[in-house]
């Protein structure tokens, strides 16, 4: 599958710690395996700066019995994105994308020796591969700059010449592929969640960006960013689209072993929907509910000024329209998350995180009730990667 950076051999004990936690699935780790890989990143990191520290800091991470990690985050790893993204925090819209790219193309590659390996007994496989192929064509066409390379295949292009990057992208992947079970379906989950981080990210980055070029009469760069926004929410429901090739059944044979992993807990999804369309007070009680939420009913979070109402406030049309754009998407996007509720999660079971399911879901597809906020500068946080 081509945008798969070459595998890159991990240093000292990295590749046993892989070799560890993909074996079974890290549910099937014993309790003496995670005091081993606990004890790894305890070492780690007291150990220093080197790539081997660095990479194994990564991998266990999610074991570590000194940090308070919400069971969502040590389920994703997405402390690995973090990393990779952390040098391009000024301008994360190229990396973003590359990352997307290299995930997506490794879920494909996983799923395509699959589709070789067992034939006629997954038939669901060939559909599955032709929604990928065309989700990573749609990410490849999404405008990451003004001027060249302005498409996102020329950035994924880029890791061709670029050992840095490669390497970066290399490890990126094989650092998060790590499931909980060992149902190969629950790759596609688990890369899909992914998938949604970064476009979550994305659209909250360029649309605070938007924020700030209207806030600076710079009507052009906000249409720009505006039109970004709506791609990757369009790259949302794109990943929506693949994983509905998961059944129910196919899902609920791996549910179990996610735990308390649900995505309710996700900060980019929460910051994005507040960057977008403001702080929501019936989310008030989810977020005292959870312990790393809680700072968004404050302040800068409460009062953050959103792009819809940026726009409004600008009096341009054309702003207006590039936004309805978004909203159509992100309407599109909260329906096929409440369907996905509803089908894959049967009445009497809970979300993952204890929420009511498909009910929560439901109860925010309208965003009507957001406040409207306060105009000023950004907050600096807003920008950023975020995650426990």
């Amino acid at each position: 599958m081509r945008g798969i950076p070459p595998e890159v051999s991990l240093p000292g004990a990295a590749e046993d710690i892989v070799r560890m936690q993909g074996a079974h699935g890290r549910a099937g780790l014993t309790g003496a395996d995670r005091a081993r890989l606990a004890g790894w990143h305890e070492s780690a990191a007291a150990g220093g700066s080197g790539a081997e520290q660095e990479i194994i800091r990564l991998l266990t991470r999610p074991f570590s019995r000194r940090e308070q990690i919400p069971e969502y985050y040590r389920y994703t790893s997405l402390h690995v994105y973090d990393w990779f993204l952390a040098p391009y925090a000024d301008e994360p819209v190229a990396a973003g994308i590359s990352g997307l790219h290299a995930t997506l193309a490794d879920l494909a590659a996983r799923e395509g020796a699959r589709a070789d390996l067992v034939s006629g007994a997954a038939p669901y496989l060939p559909e599955r591969l032709a929604r990928l192929r065309e989700l990573i064509e749609q990410v490849d066409a999404v405008v990451i700059a003004p001027e060249g390379p302005v498409r996102g295949a020329g950035s994924t292009g880029r890791a061709g010449h670029d050992d840095v990057l490669r390497r970066r992208l290399s490890v990126l992947t094989r650092c998060t592929a790590f499931p909980q079970s060992d149902d190969d379906n629950e790759h596609l989950f688990l890369r899909a969640v992914h998938s949604c981080e970064l476009a979550f990210y994305l659209a909250r980055w360029t649309a605070c960006r938007a924020i700030t070029a209207i806030a600076a009469d710079d009507p052009t760069a906000a249409a720009f960013r505006i039109g970004q926004v709506a791609e990757f929410a369009q790259l949302l429901n794109g990943i929506f689209h693949v994983l509905k090739t998961l059944s129910p059944q196919q899902f609920m044979n791996f549910r179990e072993a996610t735990g308390a992993a649900s995505a309710v807990q996700s900060l980019n999804f929460h910051l994005m929907e507040l960057a977008l369309f403001g702080y929501d007070p019936r989310k008030s009680e989810v977020f005292c509910g959870i312990r790393h939420l809680r700072m968004l009913n404050d302040p800068p979070y409460r009062d953050h000024w959103p792009l819809r109402e940026a726009v409004t406030a600008s009096g341009r049309p054309e702003l207006r329209t590039a936004f309805d754009a978004v909203e159509r998407s992100m309407l599109t996007w909260r329906g096929r998350h409440y369907g996905f509720g509803r089908l894959y999660l049967p009445r009497q079971l809970k979300g993952s995180g204890g929420t009511e399911g498909a009910g929560y879901l439901k109860r925010f597809v309208n965003k009507d009730s957001c406040l409207p906020g306060t105009p000023g500068p950004v907050d600096e946080a807003m920008f950023k990667f975020a995650l426990q």
